[in-house]
Parts: structure tokens; sequence; C-alpha cells
């Protein structure tokens, strides 16, 4: 059957002329089984449309900027590097435009979640495919001035991304790189890109700023500044008391060079008077005279230069008017104690073989307890147990007392901050339970041996050694331990404030009868806050600058400063460890296979629609 259509059989006529028969001729032609292509714009265009639908059906692909792996998860790092400069306008909004065009390649089926990494990890926007929403989200966007804690950035993107299809998610870390490698972050199966924000390192900042007691009982006020340029550089060190300017001093800095600065206590003698004012930013008065020791305020040091990164130029550190601090000793008799406390220039220790039947209501700042059945009943104030414990007290006594040695200390706490108790032996201690409210400072081979806590207006430091029992008192650690114990257990003129580092908790001692606070931060943001517990914990502290602290007759202030160095060297990182792989970082956006079968068969029905019309126009 297909011979007989592929060559018909036809009977041979015999006529005198060809002329009117050229239809029939035309018939034979087309009948012949081979022949050459004659040129026909529809058959090209039928050709056409069949090929690209077959190469459709092959899903072709192409490396492309964007991404189309369903789950997305954008990390922007928001710390306080990502506002240098050396990217115009900064790095953080060349990092909000990488974010939006990952944004404007998502796929029909992808979602995107963004995540912002600074001290805190914040989701801003959870899986969607509205890019309209993303972009919004990203708009809102701005850096803190804290470090990056990428490590619980990736967890928490890893378990949000965690099942919720087959494919692997993609994780897009959009940072300068400025964190330490992470070997021990297991990342599983997710596919990482980082993109690296930032091009150079030309910067000089105040990595620590902090007060000091001399012997005589002044203070000075010590100004770390470090060169993170491969330049000199020369810039203006500007002292303020208040908003006063009382120095200011021409510096220059060598690269890479650390430099420190000790403020003379006499700094103020040559200065007239500062008022008091009602301004807020002028609440310290000093008197002619009177040396930086002796007068108590709010210092503020300042790098007047250009640089990268102007959130580590400015620093701020509060001095107390020093105060008598009155000291009751109930002890049967100390004499390392006693002369430990004696040592400070502050105290006035009275000492007693047992607990005064008025003790209440001597005003005692500080009662220290070196005896047998301390009262329960305690007034506001400091209070040190030794070897002993009060139903008001931080902890209960555990165990029985056995010889102990003490395992570690725990440095952080303004208690046991550079001591160190790793050699001190103990004859025999008793094991402590501390309170929920008060934790570990000293821990033994027997359970903990020292505790600490604040709780309704009173500061308690206990430990569960007799001091004449044990080496403690011989060893160079013990003075600095009573004076970190007065430190902390009778804070200074509370109304001076406080420094802390951006991103830390503030605690906020509050009078009694005060039912809420009003935090305005640096910014001119302001936030109330009620009061449930003393000292109040206020966390969000992300800027640097003056808090102040406002309540019913109460004012107080504290200062956020960076004095960061990891934040402050801002050279963007090549390459970055995450789980013990490396990723080298690129500033283009990431990559990803983008198949092309929507864009053929587009193509396809386009050129079916012109084949059409170039047939019809044809007839």
């Amino acid at each position: 059957m297909v011979l007989y259509l592929l060559k018909l059989k036809r009977k041979e006529r015999i006529v005198s002329s060809t002329m009117l028969w050229q239809n029939a001729a035309q018939d034979i032609q087309a009948n012949a089984p081979f022949q050459k292509l004659r040129k026909n714009l529809l058959l090209f265009l039928q050709l056409l449309v069949l090929i690209t639908l077959l190469v459709a059906a092959a899903r072709p692909f192409v490396r492309t900027a964007g991404v189309e792996e369903h789950r997305i998860v954008v990390i922007l790092d928001s710390s306080a590097s990502m506002q240098s400069t050396d990217i115009s306008p900064s790095r953080f909004e060349a990092a909000k435009s990488k974010a939006l065009e990952v944004v404007t390649q998502l796929g029909h089926r992808d979602r995107m979640l963004i995540i912002t990494a600074d001290a805190k990890t914040r989701v801003v926007a959870s899986f969607t495919s509205d890019q309209k929403a993303l972009r919004a989200a990203i708009a809102k966007l701005r850096p803190a001035d804290t470090t990056c804690n990428i490590r619980q950035a990736v967890t928490l993107a890893l378990s949000l991304a965690a099942g919720k299809s087959k494919t692997p998610p993609r994780i897009v870390i959009l940072s300068d790189g400025g964190f330490g490698a992470l070997s021990d972050l297991p990342v599983g199966e997710a596919r990482l890109d980082f993109i690296r924000i930032g091009r150079r390192c030309d910067n000089v900042a105040i990595t620590g700023l902090d007060s000091r007691k001399t012997p005589s009982g002044s203070r000075e006020v010590f100004i770390g500044v470090r060169s993170f340029s491969n330049r000199e550089r020369r810039y203006n060190l500007e002292i303020y008391l208040g908003s006063r300017l009382i120095d200011a001093r021409e510096e220059t800095i060598g690269p890479n060079e650390v430099k420190q600065e000790i403020l003379d206590p006499d700094l103020f003698t040559s200065i007239s008077r500062l008022r008091q004012t009602s301004s807020p930013k002028q609440l310290l008065m000093h008197n002619p005279g009177e040396s930086l020791g002796n007068v108590g305020g709010r210092i503020m040091a300042k790098l007047d230069l250009e640089d990268d990164l102007a959130v580590d130029n400015t620093g701020w550190v509060y001095l107390s008017k020093p105060r008598r601090v009155n000291v009751l000793l109930v002890s049967k008799g100390n004499i390392f104690l006693q002369n430990a406390l004696n040592l400070d220039p502050r105290t006035q220790v009275v000492r007693a073989e047992s607990v005064p039947a008025d003790y209440e209501n001597r005003g005692y700042d500080l009662i220290i307890f070196d005896c047998k059945d301390p009262p329960d009943r305690l007034p506001p104030g400091g209070y040190l147990f030794i070897n002993t414990a009060s139903a008001g007290g931080p902890a209960e006594i555990g165990s029985k007392p056995v010889p102990q040695s003490v395992i570690e200390s725990d440095q952080r706490h303004p208690v046991t901050a550079y001591v160190d108790l790793g050699t001190v032996q103990i004859a025999k201690a008793a094991g402590l339970r501390p309170k929920p409210w008060a934790t570990t400072i000293i821990e033994g081979d027997g359970g903990p041996l020292g505790a600490a806590g604040v709780n309704k207006g009173r500061r308690f430091v206990q430990i569960s050694f007799n001091l004449l029992e044990s080496d403690f008192p011989l060893r160079v650690g013990f003075p600095i331990f009573v004076t970190n114990c007065l430190d902390w257990l009778v804070p200074e003129d509370t109304e001076s404030g406080e420094s802390i580092r951006t991103g830390s908790p503030a605690y906020i001692d509050v009078p009694p009868g005060i039912a809420n606070l009003t935090v305005t931060n640096p910014d001119g943001r302001s936030k109330t806050i009620d009061v449930n517990q003393t000292p109040v914990i206020y966390d969000d502290t992300a800027q640097t600058g003056v808090y102040t602290v406002s309540g019913q007759g109460f004012r107080k202030e504290f200062a956020c400063n960076l004095a960061r160095s990891e934040e402050s060297a801002t050279a963007p990182k090549d390459v970055v460890v995450l789980g013990g792989r490396k990723f080298s970082g690129t500033s283009r956006s990431a990559r990803t296979n983008r198949e092309l079968y929507g864009f053929l068969i587009a193509v396809a029905v386009c050129v079916l629609v012109f084949e059409w019309y170039a047939y019809h126009r044809r007839l």
C-alpha cells in the first residue's frame, strides 16, 4: 500500500501537444519519489516549531543569577561592621540590593525567608512567594551597632527550612565575613552561597574605655585606640564632660598600631565651673579645684576623623563621686578580712562579735556575716555571707563539709573577675544549693562553693567555707575579691549611670513604689516597661549612645559602647568556614540552573501564529 501511494501506475497516451496538459504534468511531478526540496516558508516555519518543541521537551538550562531551589533563606548580616562606607552608601545598603536581586530571580514555585543576624537573630519575612511583601520587608531593615551571631542565624535557618520539601534548602549569606570560623556547625545537605560585601578596611576605633581607682581613691580614665588601616592616620581626640568639651589633642597613629591614653586625674582643675542644668546632656556639676577623681559624671571620648566606620569613634564612661561605705563586720575575729576591708579608702568598718539588736536602723551599706545563725530579716543593702546562710540569702547549705578544691570560677561575674581561685585549698566546705534568682560564681569538686544574686533590692554574695580554714586569704587574689565584693554589693552613685557594651542587657535598680519605667533610646524612641522585679532587665541595647531611664521621681542614665575589635576590623573575608567546609565569597549574586523550557514553548507558539498568518496571506 505504501509503495502504491509512493509511485502511482498511469496509462500512457500520445497527444499532439502538452500545452493544455500543464496541470497534469504538475501532478505527475508531485508524485515523484525523490526530488529537490523547494523553498517553502510554511514548511520551514513548521519545522522550526517542531524543533523548538523537541528542544523544550529536553528541558535545557543556563547558569544565571538567581535561585530556583524552592526554599531559599537569605541571611543579612546587620552587625556594626556592615555600616562601613567603603561601598557607597554603606555595606548594609549594598547587601539589601543583593537581597532584592535574589527576590527578582525567584521562580514561580520558590518560597523565600529573610533573617537578619546581629546580636539577636530575627525573622523579618517568613517563607513566601509574594515578592512585593519581601521587597517591603527588606526596605525596612536597619543595621545594629552589635556583633554578628551567625551561628544562631544559620541554626535557625536550617531548622525553619528542614522538611519543607524534598530538595535541600539554599542559604544565601550576605556579609563581610566578620565572624569566626564555625567548624562545629553542621550544615547538612543545605547548599550555601556566601556573597562577600565590602572592599577594604580603613578604620580607626575606640576599642576600650574604662575608669579605675588610683591608690589615693581618685579616678583615672583609660582610653584604648587602635588602627585597622594600612596607612598612617591623624585624628583629634576630644574629651567631653557631659556635653562640655574639656580637652582636645591632635594625635597620629601608625598602620595597625595600638595606643593607650590615660586622662590625668587633675584634668578638671583648670575648668572654672560647670553648673548643673536642666538639659539631659548636662546632668553634671563641677566646682573649681575639683579633680577628675572627685567629681562624678559622664565622660565622652570622640575621635574626630573620617574613616570607614563612624559608630566606633565614640565611647562613654561614667565616673561616680567617691562616698563613704559603712561596713558592719559580724565576726569573732578575722584579721585577714578586716585588713582587706581597711585597705579600701572608702570603707568605715565596725566590727561586732554578734549581730547588734538595732542593726536595721544604723544604715549600714554592707553587712558581712562571718558567724553562725545570721538573722533572716534583712533590710535593703549589700550582704556577704561567709560559711553561713540565711533564709533571705542566695543559697541554702546542702552537703556536709568535706575537703574541697576549686574547679573553676566565673570570670565574667564582677565578684570573681580577675581572681585566680584555681589553686586555693580548702580544708572543708559544704556544697550550696543556689536559689532560682542566684547564680553560681565558684564551683568546687563537691558542688557550688559560691553564689551571688540580686533580690528585692538586696545584693548578696555567699561562700560556703571558713576563710581561716583555707589558704585563700594568703593568695594575691584575696584583696581583689574583697574589693570586687565592695564594688558590686555597694554600687556607687546610681544616678551617675553605667557603661555596657551594645547588645548586653542593662540591669536597672529601681526604688520601691515605681510601677513602670520609660526608657528613651539614643535615637529618641521611647519604650515603657513594667516593673515586675528589681533589677529591671532591659535588653533593647542595639545602638551606641546614651539611654535615659525615668519613672515617678526617678531618673538614671546608662551608655552603650561598641568597643569590639572584631567589628572594627572591617576588612572583608574572602573565605568563611561553616561545618568544616570552606565557602569562598563572591561579589556576584547567587547562581543556579535556570530552565528555558517555558521560553522555548512561548517561541514555538509565536512561530505557529506567524505560520498561520503567512498561510492565509497566500490564499
